[in-house]
């Protein structure tokens, strides 16, 4: 009688022990569902949004190398524009216009915003309803990229107002302020944000030398057509340059610390105490 009930016994918490185990596992391992297209839209929106605003402030709370480099970027620039006249003697052609029918009309077809735009807007739409997370990020962020970078662009030609070299009948140092005119809007090269902003955007999230050697040096290639087809001087060219690269990074930087998090979040997840309730009372289980 006593074997019976200790069989019968052992028969229950086996079975009772399964069954926790098969619990346990099913809630460690339940796939948690996968964000729709709305979902996926408001956040990025979101992440737009707020990433733009932590952008515009930044120069001013940065601090340590950053500042170092930003304060390297202007001091270089300024430094740089003591060249430009001598340097327009050398690279410059007069004469010649945006689109001359040449090699460099590809590099300078490159720098206009809107082709990069629809670029971008096309890889957005396509992983958003592919549902291609990399590729929808990857449109996100050069839409970023470029809406932050043309932001300062444009801000900074309106206020200094900087003549072309073609309009420039002193020297390098003409300014018109407060002036909407195309001929007196040359700091920055906008052909160059728009150019180094696309390339870093592609070149880092496709993470490969071969990319990088390319995209940047297309980049490049198009602040040269600008300084050959005498609309920019050198200076415009190098700082365009660094804030289009710089302005890719802090959204490549934003996105990234982005990621981290979510990790951290899953891998917290995973672990913790966790109650089930059974005939003979509650059972305790730890994952980890």
């Amino acid at each position: 009688m006593i074997r019976s009930i200790a069989l019968i016994l052992l028969v229950f918490f086996s079975t009772e022990a399964l069954t926790l185990a098969d619990s346990t596992f099913t809630l460690k391992n339940k796939k948690t569902p996968k964000p729709n297209i709305w979902n996926d839209l408001g956040y990025d929106i979101k992440c737009y949004a707020s990433d733009w605003g932590s952008y515009m402030i930044y120069p001013f709370t940065m601090s340590g190398k950053d500042a170092l480099i930003g304060g390297s970027v202007i001091g270089g620039t300024v430094l740089i524009s003591t060249i430009d006249k001598d340097f327009r003697k050398i690279v410059s052609h007069k004469g010649r216009g945006t689109y001359n029918q040449d090699f460099l009309d590809g590099p300078t077809f490159y720098g206009y915003v809107q082709y990069s735009a629809i670029l971008g807007g096309a890889m957005y739409a396509a992983g958003l309803f592919s549902r291609e997370t990399w590729l929808r990020k990857t449109g996100r962020m050069l839409l970023q990229s470029l809406s932050y970078g043309g932001t300062i662009t444009i801000g900074m030609r309106y206020l200094l107002g900087r003549h072309r070299p073609f309009s420039s009948e002193r020297n390098q140092y003409e300014f018109s302020w407060f002036n909407k005119l195309g001929d007196y809007q040359s700091f920055p090269s906008g052909h160059t944000v728009v150019a180094f902003s696309t390339s870093t955007i592609l070149a880092e999230q496709i993470d490969t030398w071969w990319a990088r050697v390319v995209l940047y040096s297309f980049a490049a290639l198009t602040g040269y057509a600008r300084m050959y087809n005498d609309q920019h001087w050198i200076s415009d060219v190098i700082f365009g340059a660094a804030l289009g690269y710089g302005s890719s990074m802090f959204v490549l930087k934003m996105e990234r610390d982005r990621e981290k998090e979510e990790k951290k979040k899953q891998r917290s997840k995973g672990g913790g105490f966790s109650f089930y309730p059974g005939i003979n009372g509650i059972r305790i289980s730890y994952g980890f």
